[in-house]
């Protein structure tokens, strides 16, 4: 700072300057500009030099920060789904050694996964439970009754519960004892008889030779309605099913 005001006063220098009439006050004003350049210059060098200083000294607290463990918790901020109350929730733990360094996390947990995980290793059940809205699956088409018989729209409520003592595990006494499926590889067989989709009519058939149901298509809903041979008590219990009943038997696409 102090080689480069020498060199500007020697460049501003100038005798010619201040020759003549008036010389005097020339010479006041010049010195006045030279001493408030020569103040500002310093002033900006020494704020220079004290913001350098400081960056030095916070690097250096971060940097000796993350070299040791400042507590014996950790803390993970796990992100809350749109539209949840508290965008973030905060859970600590104790730190499971001095090898880990990191002290505050912030992530974004994958419920699908964790709840596969959970399942996985028989820590929960899945239960669904299928509730028949009476409203119809397939569009009205052009000429169709709407007051025909159709597939009704059923939809899947579904909740996780925990395995315990108190739910015997998953384990059923009545499926194991009642239940003429045997291994566990072994679908459990449906009561033979026949079931309908709102659309066509089926028989179920048990094949013994792999342990597995079948459902044969036999007719359709309208011929087995018109038919004759079939009661009206049947064919209006048939119908009350369709229209509020929980299915039977559910195949998830």
């Amino acid at each position: 700072a102090t080689e480069y005001m020498l060199k500007q006063r020697e460049l501003e220098d100038d005798d010619d300057e201040f020759v003549g009439k008036g010389w005097e006050q020339r010479t006041a004003e010049s010195e006045r500009l030279r001493a408030e350049k020569e103040d500002q210059f310093v002033e900006q060098a020494y704020d220079r030099a004290v913001t350098a200083a400081t960056s030095a000294a916070v690097s250096s607290k971060s940097r000796s920060a993350k070299g040791k463990a400042s507590t014996n918790f950790q803390f993970v901020g796990v992100v809350q789904p749109p539209g949840s109350e508290n965008k973030v929730k905060w859970y600590a733990r104790k730190r499971p050694s001095t090898q880990s360094k990191w002290n505050v996390r912030l992530i974004h947990a994958n419920k699908d996964v964790i709840t596969r995980d959970l399942f996985v290793n028989g820590k929960i059940d899945v239960v669904a439970k299928y509730n028949n809205t009476g409203k119809r699956r397939d569009e009205l088409k052009e000429g169709e009754n709407p007051s025909a018989p159709s597939r009704p729209l059923i939809e899947a409520d579904y909740n996780i519960k925990s395995r315990s003592m108190w739910n015997l595990w998953n384990f059923s006494p009545k499926h194991f004892f009642n239940d003429s499926s045997g291994s566990f590889w072994r679908e459990r067989r449906l009561p033979s008889g026949l079931y309908t989709d709102g659309s066509l009519v089926y028989e179920s058939k048990y094949r013994y030779s792999d342990g597995k149901n079948g459902m044969k298509a036999i007719s359709k809903l309208d011929a087995l309605l018109r038919s004759k041979s079939v009661k009206e008590s049947v064919k209006l219990d048939l119908l009350k099913r369709l229209e509020k009943d929980s299915p039977d038997i559910v195949i998830e696409e």
